[in-house]
C-alpha cells in the first residue's frame, strides 16, 4: 500500500478524471484495511476536489470559449449536482460567464 504521502502527491498530479476515480478507489480501499486515519480522510478529501474540480474546468474549457483559470473557478462554485452531468455544467459556465461579462473587467 502506498504511503499517505505518496498517494496525495499522485492524486495533485492528475489531469484525468478516470485516474482520479482509481485514486479515489484506491484511498477507499486503504480505509476499509484501516491504513488510513480521519485527518488523512478529511486532507484526501479537499485534494480530490480541487484535482476534480480542475479536471472539469479543464474539460468545460475545451468547449466553452474563455480563460480556463476563470471557467475552474466556476467550476469549483458549481453546484454538486450540476458537476456530475456535464452538458448542465457547460451551460452552467455559460450563463454564468454571460453574467459577468458586462460586471467584470478582462472577461471578454
Amino acid at each position: 500500500m502506498k504511503s499517505f504521502h505518496e498517494l496525495v502527491q499522485e492524486t495533485i498530479a492528475i489531469r484525468d478524471l478516470e485516474e482520479l476515480e482509481s485514486a479515489a478507489d484506491l484511498f477507499e480501499f486503504g480505509i476499509e484495511k484501516g491504513y488510513y486515519n480521519k485527518k488523512q480522510s478529511d486532507e484526501f478529501n479537499n485534494t480530490y476536489w480541487k484535482v476534480k474540480n480542475r479536471c472539469l474546468g479543464y474539460a468545460v474549457a475545451d468547449v466553452v470559449k474563455g480563460n480556463q483559470l476563470d471557467i475552474i473557478s466556476i467550476v469549483a462554485s458549481a453546484p454538486m449536482d450540476i458537476k456530475d452531468n456535464k452538458d448542465a455544467l457547460i451551460n452552467y459556465v455559460n450563463s454564468r460567464l454571460k453574467a459577468l461579462r458586462g460586471k467584470v473587467t478582462g472577461i471578454k
